[in-house]
């Protein structure tokens, strides 16, 4: 199967943005004929591939001959928490970067989705706000992306290191940073399962108050990365590929209440400061770049969302 983002772009690509019969895409285990999600998507053919068989990986490459790649495919890694691990590492560096190359050698363009985790949370130098996201609030900071990077985990330090090689490439490539990622439609994402569960929990939950992001859905970075992917698109380098607005998972939990008027809801505020857990707390990003490059797509934040 796909993850949720990975069928949200090839959905979004084949509806529109790249043509009919022009899109070829990848699976790992159950065929996606079988995802009711993807029904009716017209995807030109659908490739098994294991994306850590490195030669399997180029040779499907040679045989496409892509003029560009979005590379969606992530291992299960346990995000903040994670332990890592060699595996791990390999599925998100060197698998990544493997198949970057063989793009590469063909003159493709090569989209690579990194995190806002490659940053601390600790906040950054004070300067002036983002253009983008002064709504947020006077006085504040946001990280850009030519900001330092500082992971305080696993899997952003991994992220730090696949950014690194792929830039030393020197060839075609984007890499998007993204943040929390939504699905609601057609069914619920991780994302939003993982609040909903919260809500209809029979005893009461705490979801953290203090941990800011730029939480973007799915169908808008389907088609964000399906205008970064584009020919037309003349940007090389890092972008924060997310929303402007910034939010908490417990804002996201009253918002899904009001929107889905579930009857009831356990969820309370607290601070992951005080919890005891070495997670980022603060990964506000600056989009002003992002607003400069994309002339199609839009990122909307939860509360447009979800209103």
């Amino acid at each position: 199967g796909m993850g949720e983002l990975g069928r949200a772009t090839v959905t979004v690509a084949c509806n529109g943005w790249w043509g009919e019969g022009a899109v070829e895409a990848t699976f790992f285990h159950s065929h996606p004929d079988r995802d009711e999600e993807l029904c009716g998507v017209d995807v030109r053919r659908w490739h098994q591939l294991d994306l850590s068989d490195h030669e399997a990986a180029r040779r499907l490459v040679m045989d496409v001959n892509p003029r560009a790649v979005i590379y969606c495919a992530v291992p299960k890694h346990g995000g903040a928490s994670g332990s890592g691990g060699v595996t791990v590492e390999a599925g998100i560096v060197d698998d990544v970067v493997n198949l970057a190359e063989a793009v590469q050698m063909l003159g493709g363009r090569f989209v690579a989705i990194s995190t806002d985790m490659v940053f601390d949370g600790r906040g950054v130098e004070d300067r002036s706000t983002s253009p983008s996201s002064a709504a947020c609030g006077p006085g504040k900071s946001f990280y850009r992306e030519s900001d330092p990077v500082s992971p305080t985990n696993r899997y952003g330090q991994y992220k730090v290191e696949m950014e690194t090689k792929l830039m030393k490439t020197g060839g075609n490539i984007v890499i998007a940073r993204t943040s929390l990622i939504l699905t609601l439609d057609p069914k619920p994402g991780k994302g939003i399962k993982f609040v909903l569960d919260s809500v209809h929990n029979d005893a009461e939950i705490i979801l953290f108050t203090d941990e800011l992001r730029n939480m973007s859905f799915s169908d808008d970075l389907g088609r964000a990365l399906c205008e970064l992917a584009s020919p037309d698109c003349g940007f090389r380098g890092i972008i924060h590929l997310v929303a402007d607005e910034i939010s908490n998972r417990f804002e996201l939990s009253q918002l899904l209440v009001k929107k889905l008027g579930l009857p009831t809801n356990k969820a309370r505020p607290g601070l992951s400061a005080e919890s005891g857990l070495n997670r980022p707390l603060d990964l506000s990003l600056d989009t002003s770049l992002l607003h400069s490059v994309l002339k199609r797509a839009k990122l909307r934040g939860v509360s447009e969302r979800l209103r």
